[in-house]
């Protein structure tokens, strides 16, 4: 199950680089319409990866020997 607060900052950065997008590239507008729902829909599944690859980060951190 996907943590809230990683969903909601997942949820948040692709909204915002879809406004940017949409204000920044006018020609592209209706392609960026068409893929907004699919990328919204994609944000707990792209959380549950981050969130995957933060703890394999950490365990890795955890396992390491400290280097004098």
């Amino acid at each position: 199950m996907c943590s809230y607060k990683t969903m909601i900052k997942i949820f948040l950065g692709i909204g915002a680089l879809l406004l940017g997008a949409y204000v920044i590239l006018p020609e592209s507008r209706p392609t960026i319409l068409a893929i907004a729902p699919v990328l919204l829909l994609l944000a707990c599944p792209l959380a549950m990866l981050m969130m995957g690859r933060m703890n394999d980060h950490e365990k890795e951190k955890r396992t390491e020997p400290d280097r004098k």
